[in-house]
């Protein structure tokens, strides 16, 4: 009880908008009786339990924190129905889930965090990002959580947040320093777990196998962006097909999973750099291999076990991805194409028409589970 009637005096106290001193002198009491409260080193009197949730406008039982069992559903239901939206790519319900959520709960470091991230990518800005529009308060609320906060992934995105709204400033040397707070790539979640437990125990190989694919990933979305900055179309190629080298050298066994959705996007960008290069044939069969992925992709269940030695037992859930789009992947990759001025080109090719029509049946939303 303690521990949550110090936070609710000092959560009521900041949405009354009064300071220590002024809760003190209502009360009868020192300024460092109150901030002992706060602190949760001492408790109110029993006679003062009344007279503190009367002047803060709410129960006694709230005021001593007997409804944080309820509160703590609510909270965990809100979170289970942002990842269940964000499954569906439903991002405007997903931000207006979490601007409700975060009006109810203002204080819970989750809702915080959450809240952040949703103000940096709010859907209703007119460019991608919401950082712009929302920068004054994504700053006051970085400053707030680094000062306050002391869930260290909560503090991992603030300064996350807190870096990118120095590089919009144009305070690139803050930027830098802010990013060097965060660990350099060898300390990781998984490579600290991984060590603790002795080689070939089955905690070891599952945190040793999961930390493996959380690292090929990052390795293969960097040689992808490495690519695309390559203007030599043969250059790019060449790159590209190391990052589905480094796929396949990653997944032996077929069990792709989620590397559906990398190797559609690879293959399908190699196609485009095949037009450059006027190789039509080769390209037309790797956009015929992007969208063989991509419908892959969409057919997996909800969820789905590796089999590859180097990944084996890692279980990928749908319900976990977070792609922003309604759209499934094929909607996805065939819309990119239909865009694109390869297709412009390759429009009459009966071949490209025959890809086209071939996998136009499968554009939808995406599956609810």
């Amino acid at each position: 009880m303690q521990l949550y009637i110090g936070e609710n005096i000092k959560r009521l106290r900041r949405q009354k908008g009064i300071t220590q001193e002024t809760l003190a002198e209502r009360m009868f009491v020192s300024v460092a009786a109150v901030s002992k409260w706060e602190r949760n080193e001492s408790l109110p009197d029993i006679g003062m339990v009344l007279p503190l949730a009367s002047y803060f406008g709410v129960s006694t039982d709230e005021l001593l924190g007997l409804d944080a069992a309820k509160t703590e559903e609510k909270i965990r239901e809100i979170l289970c129905e942002r990842n269940r939206l964000c499954a569906l790519g439903k991002e405007q319900e997903v931000f207006d889930l979490i601007v409700r959520a975060y009006q109810d709960f203002p204080n819970d470091w989750r809702i915080v965090e959450e809240y952040m991230w949703k103000l940096n990518y709010d859907p209703n800005c007119a460019g991608p990002y919401g950082s712009e529009v929302h920068k004054e308060e994504l700053y006051q609320l970085c400053e707030r959580v680094l000062d306050e906060c002391t869930v260290d992934q909560v503090r991992y995105s603030a300064i996350s947040i807190l870096g990118g709204l120095y590089v919009l400033d144009g305070q690139i040397d803050k930027a830098i320093e802010t990013a060097k707070r965060f660990p350099s790539l060898r300390f990781s979640q998984e490579q600290e777990l991984q060590g603790c437990w002795e080689k070939g125990t089955a905690e070891w190989w599952k945190y040793t196998r999961s930390g493996l694919a959380e690292f090929a990933e990052c390795l293969t979305v960097d040689v992808r962006d490495m690519a695309l900055e390559v203007s030599d179309p043969h250059e790019s190629i060449r790159i590209l097909k190391k990052a589905i080298a480094l796929i396949e050298l990653l997944i032996d066994d077929g069990d792709y999973c989620f590397w559906h959705y990398h190797l559609a996007e690879l293959h399908i960008l190699i196609a485009h750099r095949h037009v450059r290069a006027c190789n039509i044939d080769v390209a037309l069969t790797h956009f015929e291999k992007g969208l063989e992925h991509a419908k892959a992709y969409d057919d997996l269940p909800q969820t789905t076990a590796h089999t590859s030695f180097l990944v084996r037992g890692n279980v990928f859930d749908v319900r976990n991805i977070n792609s922003g789009t309604e759209k499934n992947d094929v909607a996805r990759e065939l819309g990119y194409i239909l865009e694109s001025d390869s297709y412009r080109k390759l429009k009459d090719d009966p071949k490209m028409q025959a890809i086209i029509a071939k996998y136009e049946p499968f554009v939808g939303n995406k599956k609810a589970f």
